[in-house]
């Protein structure tokens, strides 16, 4: 059933909760954030306990690039080195497409000062 409100029509027809959130989160540009809230709660899930002890996602960017910060060099290198897999289990975990890219960065103070 339809009426008329301010010139629209008006459905009084339920709708599922939802899709009324995503309608909300979309019209207000929340998307991207909700994805990546998504991603950062589900990491230890995709990469295991031990790698999420040391390296842990700080953005998502727009184009889907996902900014992983590694405690040191050598975590980010086995990251960087398993980033085939890493896909996989982003796409398996937090849906597919979601994230299209990785790119790793070190917090390892020790080796900044070095070239």
């Amino acid at each position: 059933m339809l009426s008329r409100e301010e010139g629209r029509a008006i459905s009084h027809e339920p709708e599922l909760v939802g899709s009324e959130i995503a309608k909300a989160l979309r019209a207000r540009g929340w998307q991207q954030r909700l994805v990546a809230a998504r991603v950062v709660a589900r990491w230890s899930e995709v990469v295991g306990e031990a790698v999420a002890a040391h390296c842990h996602p700080t953005r998502l960017e727009e184009d889907g690039t996902l900014v992983v910060s590694a405690d040191s060099t050598a975590w980010a290198t086995q990251l960087a080195y398993l980033q085939g897999t890493l896909m996989d289990r982003l796409g398996v975990v937090c849906g597919p497409g979601v994230v299209r890219g990785v790119r790793v960065r070190t917090n390892d103070v020790k080796g900044r000062g070095r070239r």
